[in-house]
Order: C-alpha cells, then structure tokens, then sequence
C-alpha cells in the first residue's frame, strides 16, 4: 500500500528519540512531520508519529525507515488536520488532552491543525484527481460527514478524473487463464493481482461484466465466457496501450486498470471461433492483447508469451499450480463430518445419529452423472 499521509506508533522503549529525529530530518521524501510522547495515559508509553511525504511511498519502505514492522504504518483516516489534532487529544475528549508544547514538528502544526474546511475540500478533489481516492477506495479516505458536506465536489471530481484519463497510454498488461472448473483459474488470478499490489474487480455474473467497476488495478472477467461481449467491445477493452470507455448498462465504464485477466474454460482459439468467426477480425487480434496466456491443470501451469514478430505463442513454461494444495482430495472420516456438522449447525454430538448402513468414510468422488443430468 502506497500513502502520503501516515502514522507511526511505536512504544517508547523500542525506539529512541534521537532516531526518530534522524530519520524525520535526514529522508527528502519527508515534508512535513510532528510526533508527541504520550506517557500519561494507561497504556503502555509510546511516541505517536504524523508524517507527510512529498510523494506516495510503499508502506514496506516507509516501516524500513523507522525500523518497525509494516503493519506500525498506519494511514491517515479523514483529514491531515485530524491527525494533528489527535496528537495532543484534542478530537478525542474522552482521553488524556496533552499541551501543545509537548509536540515537536518542523512546521506550524497549529495552524495546520485549525485549517477550514475549504482546505480540506480542495486536498480531497486534488486526491481524486491524482487518482489516490477512487470510487472502490472513496470511504477509506473521505468520511461520512466530508462525503455529505462535499459530495456535489466529489462527484465532479471524479468525472473530471475519467475525462482527464481518456484515450492517455497506457502500459497494461491481459493474461488468459484457461483450465476445467475446480483448477483454481479464479484463486490464482487474484493471487497475481495481490502479487503486485493491484485492487482488484471480479466481473459480475450479468451479462454487463463492467457493473459494478469502480477503478480498481486489476479485473478479472471471471469464467468469461464469449455471448458475454461483442467482439469491438471485448478488443476496446483488453486494449493495451490505450484507455477506452466500454460500454455498460447505466453508463459506459472508463478503465484505468493496470491489468486485466480472463478466466474461461475454453482455449483461445475456441473462444474467439464459438462467437466471432464471423467477424472479419482474426484471433490474432484477440490473442496479440492476450500477451500471457496459461493453461491450467489440478497440478502444473503452462505459460506461454506472445512473440509480436511471429505473430505467435512462443515456448512454453511450466511450474506448480500453486494454490493445488486448496483444492487437493481430501478423505474425512465418520468421526470428522460429526465434528464439522456440529459446528455449522450450532448442535451437540448427542442430537445427531448416525445412519449405520451409510458409507462409513466421506470421500470426495467425481460424479459422471448428477441427478440434474438425467432426463
């Protein structure tokens, strides 16, 4: 997670003064800090850090500089004033309320701290159009009151956001993931996204794939199967080098996605020809978007990249299906399901009995036929 504005708390007999003043002095990142001991309360005694950075930086960064684990990295909810209010207590009057002088900065906190809201309006139209606050994100930065106070703002920001965006380059990168039900395409499409860092939209199950998009990194058209999108609209879309509108049901979706993944049951070749082969385009359209494409089984991925001058997949790569383990057989005994049928249904051992001319282990079997198959 990259952040701006953020917290660090730490307890005082884990660090020490002259480092903290180091680390805040000595980092150009760094433009505006101030920190407070606060050591009269019940808890245990530790500094409280506010920082603003010139630019965004990962929180795995800003914890090195510190030396603490990430997760002391906190970011800054509501405003850059709130943080420095709380410093000394101020918005939280139930707590110890410390003196202004017990917080060192290099900067005028207090008049920082007591700034008017039109400040904090512009902070949060600027955020929205730099692309830090979106419309998936929107409510871990603004709070209810601010999104009430602002909203005919907010509203014109982002659609100043998406027009701002339109048509610009960009530099995104489409994987094909093909493989039958119960592989783990979906699971390990989300563990690439996590993987770099992406948010990340599932397509909905309607035939408007693009619904519910609010700016996230990284889509995933999940189980895409080819009635789903016209072909225009399926090539505008994984489009790598240009942001588009794609059209949606209530109103086209600007995609500022970093990534997109297809998740199908079918190889590319049958995906483009059960819909599109009467389409003047040729799969090579579909497949030179598709840079990476990768098949997968219950144990292995086979992956394989595009070569632009060949106009072809090249040589293929195989690893282990890494999230296999999720999915891997399993038996459970008798004694086993009791236990799990107990806890999901919140009922004791004693009110279920066993059938006695039942199998006597649970095992996981592959059906040929369900009874939904039969005629």
């Amino acid at each position: 997670m990259k952040l701006k504005l953020f917290e660090v708390v730490t307890d005082m007999d884990k660090i020490d003064i002259s480092f903290i003043n180091k680390v805040l002095e000595g980092r150009d990142a760094i433009k505006d800090w101030a920190y407070i001991l606060h050591d009269k309360e019940d808890t245990r005694a530790h500094y409280h850090i506010a920082v603003r950075l010139k630019d965004s930086y990962d929180t795995k960064y800003i914890a090195e500089w510190f030396c603490v684990a990430e997760n002391f990295v906190g970011k800054v909810k509501g405003r850059w004033s709130d943080m420095l209010k709380y410093l000394i207590h101020e918005n939280a009057p139930e707590k110890y309320q410390y003196s202004i002088d017990d917080v060192i900065s290099n900067f005028d906190w207090i008049v920082e701290k007591d700034k008017n809201g039109d400040s904090r309006k512009n902070d949060i139209i600027m955020d929205i159009v730099e692309g830090k606050i979106r419309e998936f994100n929107y409510t871990e930065y603004i709070s209810a009151i601010e999104h009430d106070k602002y909203k005919k703002s907010i509203d014109n920001a982002f659609r100043y956001r998406l027009d701002k965006i339109k048509g610009v380059s960009r530099n995104m990168n489409c994987i094909y993931i093909m493989g039958d039900s119960g592989v783990g395409k979906t699971t390990y499409a989300k563990q690439i996204a996590e993987n770099n860092g992406y948010s990340v939209y599932i397509s909905s199950g309607s035939n408007d794939v693009l619904d519910d998009y609010k700016g996230e990194d990284c889509i995933i058209l999940d189980d895409l199967r080819p009635s789903s999108l016209g072909l225009s609209d399926l090539l505008k879309m994984l489009d790598n080098h240009t942001a588009s509108t794609v059209k949606s049901r209530y109103r086209n979706k600007v995609l500022e996605c970093r990534m997109i993944i297809i998740t199908t049951t079918l190889n590319i070749d049958k995906f483009f020809n059960n819909v599109f082969k009467e389409e003047p385009e040729t799969s090579v359209q579909l497949k030179r978007r598709c840079e990476t494409i990768i098949r997968m089984d219950r144990d292995k991925l086979y992956m394989k990249l595009w070569i632009p001058g060949k106009n072809t997949y090249g040589k293929e790569f195989v690893m282990d299906n890494p999230i296999a383990f999720i999915y891997g057989k399993e038996d459970m005994s008798s004694e086993q399901a009791l236990e799990k049928l107990v806890n999901i249904l919140g009922v004791t051992k004693e009110m279920i009995t066993e059938v006695k001319d039942n199998i006597e282990d649970y095992k996981q079997i592959e059906m040929k036929e369900t009874p939904f198959d039969k005629k």
